[in-house]
This record gives structure tokens, C-alpha cells and sequence, in this order.
């Protein structure tokens, strides 16, 4: 197997949830080696949430599968300074840091910028917290909803009838941790320029609003009220949109003359291109209510997924709307391998963990080591660290893991 990117490199997450743990999780796919600090007894509150009942008595909840594999865990108590002291030692072996607590705890714990800077001179340490680490509401707790209702995310999502209303996935928890890794990975380059460490402000207010970039520059630059317009395309287009054929809803996007011309052409209607109510952008707007009335019945005649692949054929974007298993099973999903199953060795089963979202060099970058149980690693880590096994065994029984 060819050397991964950040092969090497070794990082330190002291995360729970989704958005620094993802982070971490990018990294460790790349290469890095990751040691996981948890609370011992409990570890990431996300080890005991899913449905399976086996995996979450075994503290191998369904999201913590989703974004753990291929770290190593230590379970250590941080509020006792035995245990912030070995926090310490591991990091000062590391290159990286992540941490997600409320702003100021990190410090109160011993271990936050400084404190690590000065056993560490080179370290690039992350601090994710929900509204970021200085203002007004930087002391508050946040997990993705809270901040989809503050960001706006939610007065934009839904029909007027039926916003606010969240989306499905928790996207600013992923945006937030694609974000804190395109800032490691400049600040690891930083580092390696300069020699010194590195300090990195992640809020996740601060990702979700970047990701509204497109409404908020529509709103303050163009005067465009920001509302919810349901399943309309962004774009506002009358020939775009969600459409009910005979099987399911259907995504179209007919947005340029070409494509409009190309949706009339496979609905055998291009009498639409020459209609003097359609057969430019401005009159189509004005006449849209028709136009979309006569797309619903033509579109109606036949299923979703027929039309999509004549559609996609004739250059014209569309989409059936698939459920998930539907999306699971579709024969693209497999051969772009967005998933891979690992054994679980201590459950006598696997389990399908995601890969990274893209290809390096033509390589799909997938886990190759299933998540750790609760304080897998401390043995081994604290051995490492110098720590004879009666020092171990003491802070076992002592309670600092």
C-alpha cells in the first residue's frame, strides 16, 4: 500500500459528537495517528447513541462507528491533575491538537493553548466550539441545530408553511469539521515554514454562516429577501424544480435556454421553446404558474427514474428523489466505494464505515482499522509514556482511567 498524504503525522483529539471527532477522522484517513482522549467510564456520548442495542452495550453506537475508525482511545480523567499531566505528555508528542469544549475549559483543564505551547513549541492545536472563542456568545453551548436556528439555516428551509425547519443530516456539524481540517492542514504548513504553533478558531456559527454565503450575499448585496422557497431550485427558474411523476418526486434543473430547450425536447413538447408565454427567461417568469402546470402533466406520465436518465442523456440535470436505502442500492454508490465494512472483532460482526469524500490520485481513502473500545489504548500509550505497570495499575484503580 502506497504512504498516505499525512502518513506521520499525529494528533490528539480531545473531541465527543460529530464535528471534532469528523475532523480527526479526515486526518486519520489521510494517514495521521490519532489517540483519543475520553472520559473514563462513559467515553464520547456518542458511543452510546443508535439503534443497534449490542453495539451501544458495547460502547460502538452507530455515529461514533461513523467518524472513529483507525483512532486509538485512552480513557483519562482530565479533571485530576494526574490526568491533565498525561494529557500533556501526549501532546507534547504530537503535531496536532483538537479540542471541542466551551470556551475556557481547555485552559481550566490544564491543557489548553499555552499550556500545551510550552511542551510543545511546534503544536497546531484547534479549538471547535459552537459560537466560536471570543463575542458576545461565545460561552454558550451549541450542538448543529441550535446553531441551524441561529445561523438562519432554518428560517430558509421548508415551504412557508412548514419553516423554520432543520435539515436532516446535521451538515453544520460536517461543514464545521471539513472546515477545522482545511485550517489544520494550512497550519500544519504554516508550522512546518515557520516553526512555531499554530492556534485555530473554529466556530461553528461562523461555518454555518459561510455556508448560507450565497443567500446572505442575495440578501444584503441584492436586495433579494431571504425566505424559505421549499423545494423551488435556488436558481428561481420556472423550469426548475421538484416535479411528482408517476412513481416519485423528480429534481429538475432547467436553468440556461439549452436546458430548457433540452426538458421541452424530451417531454416532446418543444411547441414550449416557441410559445411566445416561454420562449424567453423574462416571459417565462412571468408566466410560470402555466409553464409548471404543463411540466406536472407531462412529467406525470412516467417514472422518476425514466426521466432521469432521458434527462441527464439530453444535458438536462436531474435527480430522482431516492430513499436511503435506495440510495444504498444504487449500483453508482458501489463503484464509487463511499463506503467500506471493517470487522469488528469484538462483536463478531463488521460494519459500513464511510470513506473520505473524495479520490487522491485516483484512490478512493477509506478506514482500514475498525473504532476502539473505551480505553483500548491506555496500556500501550501509557506504557509509552514511561509509566511502569504498577503506575498504571494505580491510576486505574485511582480512577484516572
Amino acid at each position: 500500500m502506497s504512504r498516505l498524504p499525512l502518513a506521520g503525522v499525529r494528533v490528539l483529539e480531545c473531541a465527543s459528537v460529530i464535528a471534532g471527532p469528523y475532523s480527526s477522522y479526515l486526518l486519520t484517513l489521510l494517514g495521521a495517528e490519532t489517540i483519543k482522549i475520553e472520559r473514563p467510564g462513559q467515553g464520547d456520548w456518542m458511543r452510546g447513541q443508535g439503534g443497534d442495542a449490542a453495539l451501544v452495550a458495547a460502547g460502538l453506537g452507530s455515529t461514533f462507528l461513523s467518524c472513529n475508525a483507525g483512532k486509538r482511545s485512552v480513557a483519562l480523567n482530565l479533571k485530576d491533575p494526574r490526568g491533565q499531566k498525561i494529557a500533556r505528555e501526549i501532546a507534547a508528542g504530537v503535531d496536532v491538537m483538537i479540542e471541542n469544549w466551551r470556551p475556557g475549559t481547555a485552559q481550566r483543564l490544564g491543557v489548553g493553548f499555552e499550556a500545551i505551547r510550552s511542551v510543545n513549541p511546534r503544536i497546531v492545536f484547534c479549538s471547535i466550539s459552537g459560537f466560536g472563542q471570543d463575542g458576545p456568545m461565545s460561552p454558550r453551548p451549541a450542538y448543529d441545530h441550535i446553531i441551524q436556528a441561529v445561523s438562519g439555516i432554518m428560517s430558509v428551509t421548508g415551504t412557508p408553511e412548514t419553516a423554520p425547519s432543520r435539515t436532516g443530516p446535521p451538515l453544520v456539524d460536517y461543514l464545521t469539521g471539513l472546515s477545522a481540517t482545511v485550517a489544520i492542514l494550512a497550519a500544519l504548513r504554516e508550522r512546518d515554514r515557520t516553526g512555531e504553533a499554530q492556534s485555530i478558531d473554529v466556530g461553528m456559527l461562523d461555518c454555518a454562516v459561510a455556508g448560507m454565503g450565497s443567500i446572505l450575499s442575495a440578501h444584503v448585496n441584492g436586495g433579494v429577501p431571504a425566505g424559505p422557497i421549499g423545494n423551488a431550485a435556488a436558481s428561481g427558474a420556472p423550469g426548475s424544480g421538484l416535479f411528482q411523476t408517476a412513481t416519485s418526486p423528480l429534481t429538475v434543473v432547467a436553468n440556461t435556454e439549452a436546458q430548457f430547450a433540452g426538458l421541452c425536447g424530451v417531454l416532446g413538447r418543444l411547441d414550449l421553446v416557441r410559445d411566445p408565454r416561454f420562449c424567453e427567461p423574462v416571459v417565462r417568469k412571468q408566466n410560470q404558474d402555466s409553464l409548471r402546470a404543463i411540466l406536472a402533466e407531462c412529467l406525470a406520465a412516467r417514472p422518476a427514474i425514466d426521466w432521469e436518465a432521458k434527462l441527464a442523456a439530453a444535458g438536462v440535470p436531474a435527480g430522482a428523489v431516492r430513499s436511503v436505502p435506495e440510495l444504498l442500492d444504487e449500483p453508482h454508490v458501489a463503484a464509487r466505494d463511499l463506503s467500506r465494512r471493517l470487522a469488528l472483532p469484538d462483536q463478531g460482526r463488521d460494519a459500513a464505515l464511510p470513506t473520505a469524500g473524495f479520490k487522491l490520485n485516483g484512490r478512493r481513502i477509506a478506514p482500514e482499522r475498525a473504532p476502539p473500545l473505551l480505553a483500548a489504548d491506555n496500556e500501550s500509550v501509557l506504557a509509552a509514556l514511561g509509566y511502569g505497570a504498577a503506575e498504571r495499575r494505580a491510576l486505574r484503580e485511582d480512577g484516572v482511567w
